[in-house]
């Protein structure tokens, strides 16, 4: 068997350009840990970035339920057995009321202070971003298309609809077609 003779090709590079080669590697190889670095960094801002906002969810959270615990002790207080066992006389009835009363205004205005607001909706257009119309009925008090009665409240919390109104809406004054 015969061996192959291998030989290889010499290239010669000018110093110059080995120099501005090894340049630019080196430069490559900065880029390259600098990249290595930001990606990093980004990474533990994203993890910073979620932490904080699990804290002020959190934070929220608590703040919201410290404000609502009266609320809940004095319905609690309110639906207590021996209190429920005394209204048998109308005056006890009437103070039970005008208390779940009190503590109905006391949760409204928790929410409120959070950003909760009913809608209002007698009387106004009909907004299908707004309302969800159960049905339509004859009217002779209101014009087509205008809520005549609601069924369902609607709350907006800030600017977004988080419950739609369930509403009955004018047809308007439908007279008998006569044929």
């Amino acid at each position: 068997m015969k061996k192959k003779k291998e030989h290889m090709d010499e290239i010669t590079i000018p110093v110059k350009s080995l120099e501005l080669l090894e340049e630019k590697v080196y430069s490559l190889d900065e880029c390259m840990e600098h990249l290595k670095r930001l990606k990093a960094e980004f990474e533990n801002y994203k993890k910073r970035h979620e932490r904080i906002l699990m804290e002020n969810r959190q934070l929220f959270n608590e703040r919201l339920i410290r404000e609502l615990i009266p609320v809940l002790e004095n319905l609690d207080r309110a639906m207590d057995k021996t209190s429920l066992t005394s209204l048998s006389s109308l005056s006890s009835a009437e103070s039970f009321f005008e208390g779940v009363l009190l503590i109905n205004s006391q949760l409204n205005d928790v929410l409120k202070k959070q950003g909760l607001t009913k809608m209002q909706t007698i009387g106004l257009p009909f907004n299908p971003v707004l309302h969800e119309a159960l049905m339509h009925v004859a009217s002779e008090q209101y014009p087509e298309d205008v809520i005549i009665e609601e069924v369902h409240g609607g709350y907006m919390l800030f600017d977004k609809v988080i419950k739609h109104a369930q509403v009955i809406v004018s047809k308007g004054n439908v007279q008998p077609s006569n044929a």
